[in-house]
């Protein structure tokens, strides 16, 4: 039975948790990695462990233990992220008012939202990568559409370093996929425009407005937000054979955000 990592996967409202859920569906052994132990009780078929994405020594010990619990490591979904931090108070609370660009930003800002949405994934790639070349699987990174375009100055409950971190999850993608091809394993990202998770929903408590943390809702094409589900779908579909031949890519999921 294939075995796989979810890291963010323990808040109900988070895209993580849905694709935890269909991992579970696709007949896989599942493995939540999350600061929220507050959400562990819902998780109850698969293995979670409290684990902070942003220490590499915490990263190590999840995944050690994930191996001598199931005995291998053949997916990898890296969902852990936000725009202002994911300390366990950050987890729970409103987001702060206003927006830290980089040249308003503290150094403070800076290093814990670069931590927590690039440092995060690479850790984690790094430490899954040794089981993971043993058989072959696949990898699928989260970035958003805050790599593509930027965010607006202005945007509540957003931030600068946010975006540049994001993009650098797009090049640690197509980076390892050149290192880990030759080994079976496939690496591939998503990035997400405006999605109804839990994080949408503080932002939207705060500001009172259409406007979401990475723009004006009234500037998607489609019209509406996309659901945790869809993207979710979108992310299993990643780890699956169906996608057997697709490696380095970044696929966005964004209502035509990113192409207005």
């Amino acid at each position: 039975m294939r075995v796989a990592i979810v890291t963010g996967a323990a808040k109900p409202d988070s895209i993580g948790h849905e694709v935890a859920l269909r991992l579970l569906k696709e007949g896989m052994q599942v493995v939540v990695a999350d600061l929220y132990e507050q959400g562990f009780p819902a998780l109850r078929q698969c293995t979670c462990i409290r684990c902070d994405v942003a220490d590499p020594s915490s990263v190590e010990t999840m995944v050690a233990q994930a191996v001598q619990r199931h005995g291998r490591i053949d997916v990898l979904v890296n969902c852990v992220g936000g725009s202002w931090g994911i300390t366990r108070k950050d987890l729970i609370a409103s987001p702060p008012s206003g927006f830290r660009g980089l040249t308003n930003c503290s150094l403070e800002d800076w290093r814990t939202i670069v931590a927590a949405n690039l440092d995060a994934v690479f850790h984690s790639c790094r430490a899954a990568a040794p089981h993971l070349k043993k058989q072959g699987g696949a990898i699928v990174n989260v970035a958003s559409i805050a790599a593509r375009k930027g965010i607006p100055p202005g945007s509540e409950g957003s931030s600068g370093p946010y975006a540049v971190a994001k993009a650098g999850v797009m090049g640690l993608t197509r980076q390892l996929a050149l290192e880990l091809g030759p080994y079976g394993v496939r690496v591939n990202c998503v990035a997400p425009g405006v999605i109804a998770s839990g994080r949408l929903k503080r932002v939207l408590e705060i500001t009172q407005q259409d406007h979401g943390p990475e723009g004006p809702l009234k500037t998607i094409p489609m019209g509406r937000v996309g659901t945790v589900g869809e993207c979710a779908a979108l992310i299993v579909a990643l780890c699956t054979d169906d996608t057997s031949y697709m490696t380095g890519v970044t696929v966005d999921i964004n209502g035509a955000s990113y192409a207005a």
